[in-house]
């Protein structure tokens, strides 16, 4: 309402300045004054009332009738107007039907370039709000994302190092020279997989090295207990993918699929990069000694895998895992 008021009183205030100032060329400084008042404030009660018809009726879109009730407005308040600065003044003459029909344009055309202009400021205002509502939600989001992307890859090295120290125990009963170069394999294993926890990405040429050198520990230990296949191919140069995602279900097919005392174990692992893609497959027969209750509890790597590969490739991977009691498949495709 304030606003209202001094935009009000200071066009008014302007044009009878801009009059003023415009006649002193030709009359005295309180005549010049007089007559921009003759000519001004007589015109203000007939602007308002057309300012209330075009509201009234150009809302309504009643073209015509406001066309019409302007018309009856400018020779009405017109013919006044010119009577009574002529009764005031006697001498000279004035274009009042003009005068009063341009005053009554420029004064609503102000009036809504006022409104306006307050619109696209407050739009821009409004704007400038939802676009840090937007960054602060998703800075806020990115924050949790990363909080759980930590908890669960913190997951993973507690996870990892179990299965290798209980391979390092089978070694060292069964043969220690063989124990000693898996700890040092291990230990290899160990430094990536710490310096790659710090990091979001890393390149999939050392991603597919540190799990090359993980079967290649499995082997080892495994020795004939198993027949082991692993491929990787593919232009790795230049890609990068966040780290130990492939490697829980690389280590699901040595945990669930070894059999006690079988020459029919079976484990066969490829990984390939097909131009933005990366291919998984790993195949591995299931023992039936792992086929209770207990070990569906155990999944902890793969269902955290599950979640990392949600908030890291959402809409961007394609996980299908197969178990029919007989072998464990698993298909992922992931867009890097």
């Amino acid at each position: 309402m304030t606003k209202k008021i001094i935009f009000n009183i200071g066009f008014w205030l302007f044009l009878w300045m801009v009059f003023a100032f415009s006649i002193m060329r030709f009359e005295t400084t309180m005549e010049s004054f007089r007559i921009a008042s003759l000519i001004i404030f007589p015109l203000i009660i007939p602007v308002y009332i057309h300012d209330f018809i075009f509201d009234y009726f150009i809302i309504k879109k009643q073209y015509l009738l406001y066309l019409l009730s302007t018309a009856i407005l400018v020779v009405f308040f017109g013919y006044i107007i010119s009577e009574f600065q002529h009764y005031i003044e006697p001498v000279g003459s004035s274009e009042t039907y003009g005068a009063l029909l341009f005053m009554m344009i420029l004064f609503t055309g102000a009036r809504y370039f006022r409104i306006g202009t307050q619109q696209r400021i407050r739009l821009k205002e409004e704007e400038k709000k939802r676009l840090k509502a937007e960054m602060d939600l998703k800075e806020l989001e990115a924050k949790q994302s990363q909080a759980e992307l930590n908890l669960l890859k913190s997951q993973v090295n507690p996870h990892f190092l179990f299965n290798s120290l209980n391979s390092i125990y089978s070694l060292i009963l069964s043969n220690s020279d063989i124990a000693a170069e898996v700890v040092i394999k291990l230990s290899d294993l160990m430094r990536y997989l710490l310096e790659s926890s710090q990091k979001r990405k890393v390149l999939v040429k050392y991603e597919f090295e540190f799990l090359q050198n993980y079967i290649d520990l499995e082997k080892i230990r495994l020795g004939k207990k198993a027949l082991v296949k692993s491929h990787f191919k593919g232009d790795m140069s230049g890609k990068i993918i966040s780290p130990l995602l492939l490697i829980p279900f690389i280590e699901n097919c040595f945990k669930h699929g070894i059999r006690i005392n079988s020459m029919e174990n079976e484990i066969d692992i490829s990984v390939r990069v097909e131009e933005n893609r990366i291919i998984l497959k790993t195949m591995n027969n299931i023992a039936p000694v792992r086929i209770n209750p207990a070990s569906k509890k155990s999944g902890t790597g793969i269902e955290n895998v599950k979640k990392r590969l949600e908030l890291l490739y959402p809409g961007k991977h394609q996980l299908e895992i197969i178990n029919d009691e007989k072998r464990f498949i698993v298909n992922l495709s992931i867009k890097i």
